[in-house]
Formats: structure tokens, sequence, C-alpha cells
């Protein structure tokens, strides 16, 4: 419907163009044609103006959903490398604890801590953050 009435619109303003050269210099007929394009040359200008306005604010809407889509990709991927950082600070130092542990308690067989590099490691086996 818009193509149709751009169409009709450039038509008329074509029509009232060549109407012009057959009137007279300085008459009112001539004056009241020139107003009449004139106006329908605004309305032409003022159609493009519209839908350079749409067209413009529809690609800031595209690109702002494609930037806030990046902007949630990037979040999430940013989650996820902290959870795995969180677990790597919790599993690694647990793993450490249990090997240590492991050895300090094949080494003390007798049931008595008598070593002391054991005795001090003992006290620093708490799982926790610090």
């Amino acid at each position: 419907m818009d193509e149709e009435i751009r169409r009709l619109l450039g038509e008329e303003i074509k029509t009232e163009i060549q109407k012009l050269s057959s009137l007279e210099s300085g008459s009112k007929e001539k004056s009241t044609a020139i107003e009449d394009l004139a106006t329908l040359y605004r309305l032409r200008i003022e159609e493009t103006k519209n839908e350079l306005d749409f067209d413009e604010k529809y690609d800031s809407r595209v690109s702002d959903q494609l930037l806030k889509k990046e902007q949630l990709d990037e979040q999430v991927k940013d989650r996820y490398f902290r959870l795995g950082v969180e677990a790597a600070s919790i599993l690694l130092p647990m793993m450490f604890y249990a090997v240590w542990m492991r050895r300090g308690f094949k080494f003390e067989e007798t049931g008595t801590y008598t070593s002391t590099t054991f005795r001090g490691l003992f006290n620093r086996f708490k799982p926790t953050r610090k």
C-alpha cells in the first residue's frame, strides 16, 4: 500500500510539473499550481523522512537486541568461569589434604603423631576458605 501511495504521489508531482509549463507566467493559476506542487513535494519529503526515521529506529532496535544478546552470552560465560574457579578453589585443597593425610596416616601407623612435619600439616588440614 505504501509503495502505491508513493508511486501515485510521484505521478501527481510529475503531472503538476508538466501542467506548470503550459500555464502563463505571473497568472493566478500558475501561482496556485506552484503552491499545490510545493505542498505535494513537502508531503513527499515528509514521507521520505518518516521512512528513514522508521528504518533508523528499526536498525537501532535490532542492534540493541544483538548487543543485549552478546552481553547475556558473555555473562553466562563469565558465570560458568567463576563457578569453575570456585569449584577448583574448594576441590584442589581438599584433594591436596586427602593425599597428605593418607601419606601421614600411613607414616604414622602406630597411632601417634611423632613426626613434626605431619603434626604441623595436621593443624592446617581444614578444607575451608581463608
